[in-house]
């Protein structure tokens, strides 16, 4: 790793090149204020405060310090006049939005700010769209729940089309992080929780976060009298879901040459399952997906049909062979992927994204039971990418040569259709084969 020299308020350093300023400047105990920061957080410069004047060849200007990279021979000056003259004034636009917040307060009697020269009408609540609440949860927790909606001066923090969205766990990571108090997620999530009677019969949302492999909440979900919840606290003395950040256990891994996707349900049919809101979208895993390479065709139910569990979920011709995968849910099909009809092998290049093949609306009494899920589900995979990859010739052993596997399978399509069946997919050899099914 290379060193780069660099002065900092006149003092020359040298520090490894894969560092930021802000984190270079904060290790020399220099005080930089900031809003949107975090270090376990992806930089963003959206609140503009550690912004710092930097030179170079003659040349000056302003950075935000979080995600710029120190660089050779650069000359940073973190409290000159025009440094400070940018903070008050940007602190000042923030004291004007939320002027009852203790956090801009104190920033602002750090500066020597008195009183604002601006003035805005009071916004629906105290949020400065620092972005630090989405990142948390895209990031740190993985559920991907809340996100920006509308622009310009009606821009805000929200659920997708503002309703309440079934990917929130209710882990209050986002309040945690909030700096002005303005989202209130939580209770929210876990009021409607408890109205809609499934409070009794929910997971734990530390089982959720994947702190522990199962528990059903047992109090309904009242998490400010809970144990579990008080010990997590005293254990890790910050959120839990910054202990763990569970959203890093969340990218995809290869196993054997296939790729798993820790973020999504498996099942013994080789389908995946991902919840959206009130409905779930299915598709094929990458070893069920190897026989869309060369398919002719990929049938499906139709929009509005009711599929039962265990019913033709898709039909995947070639030729005269076809292989049958069934559902692993009843419910009622609410969307078919389109693109997969037209040009079936998409199933195969993209199975996990734009090769999806419906969306299905379970009934009130379904469940997800026959589905895995984390470490259950990443030892499922294993096992049965290990066994697929074993069973073929020498030049498939290679681990990870999933080119290997593609160019196999047109080659020994009877053969993996039958190590599949045995984890519950159906093939049909031609029209007057018998159908095979666990």
């Amino acid at each position: 790793m290379f060193m780069v020299a660099l002065t900092i308020n006149g003092k020359q350093i040298k520090v490894k090149e894969n560092l930021t300023l802000l984190e270079v400047i904060r290790k020399m105990g220099i005080s930089i204020p900031t809003l949107c920061y975090h270090p376990d957080l992806l930089p963003h410069g959206s609140c503009r405060l550690c912004t710092v004047e930097i030179s170079k060849n003659g040349k000056t200007r302003m950075v935000t310090a979080c995600n710029f990279p120190v660089r050779e021979g650069i000359e940073v000056k973190t409290h000159s006049d025009r440094v400070i003259r940018l903070r008050r004034t940007l602190v000042e636009l923030l004291l004007a939005r939320c002027p009852e917040v203790s956090v801009i307060q104190n920033l602002a009697g750090e500066l020597g700010i008195e009183k604002g020269r601006f003035h805005a009408p009071r916004p629906e609540n105290d949020c400065i769209l620092c972005g630090l609440c989405i990142r948390t949860c895209n990031e740190i927790v993985g559920a991907h729940a809340i996100g920006f909606s509308r622009r310009g001066t009606l821009k805000k923090v929200g659920t997708p089309f503002e309703v309440d969205s079934d990917q929130c766990i209710a882990c209050g990571a986002c309040e945690f992080i909030c700096p002005t108090g303005a989202i209130k997620m939580e209770m929210d999530r876990i009021r409607k929780i408890k109205l809609s009677g499934t409070g009794m019969q929910r997971p734990c949302r530390y089982a959720l976060l994947g702190l522990v492999d199962f528990m059903v909440c047992s109090n309904g979900f009242e998490c400010w009298r809970c144990e579990v919840d008080q010990s997590m606290e005293d254990c890790f003395k910050t959120h839990p879901a910054f202990a763990l950040k569970p959203a890093k256990d969340l990218q995809p891994i290869s196993v054997a040459g296939f790729t798993f996707r820790p973020d999504l349900l498996h099942s013994e049919e080789h389908v995946w399952a991902q919840t959206m809101d009130r409905q779930i979208r299915l598709g094929l895993d990458e070893m069920s997906a190897l026989f869309a390479i060369e398919a002719d065709a990929i049938i499906l139910p139709s929009v509005g049909s009711s599929l039962r569990k265990g019913e033709t979920l898709a039909e995947i011709v070639s030729g005269h062979k076809k292989v049958i995968i069934p559902s692993p849910l009843s419910g009622t099909v609410t969307a078919v992927n389109r693109n997969v009809l037209e040009s079936p092998n998409l199933a195969w290049r993209d199975p996990y994204r734009r090769g999806w093949l419906i969306m299905i609306e379970p009934g009130p009494s379904e469940h997800l039971s026959g589905f895995f899920r984390g470490q259950r589900a990443k030892t499922w995979f294993a096992h049965q990418a290990n066994h697929l990859s074993g069973h073929v010739s020498k030049r498939m052993q290679n681990a990870g040569d999933g080119k290997s596997i593609r160019k196999m399978i047109r080659k020994h399509w009877d053969k993996f259709a039958e190590l599949l069946f045995t984890t519950g997919t159906s093939f049909v050899n031609d029209e007057n084969s018998p159908k095979v099914r666990t």
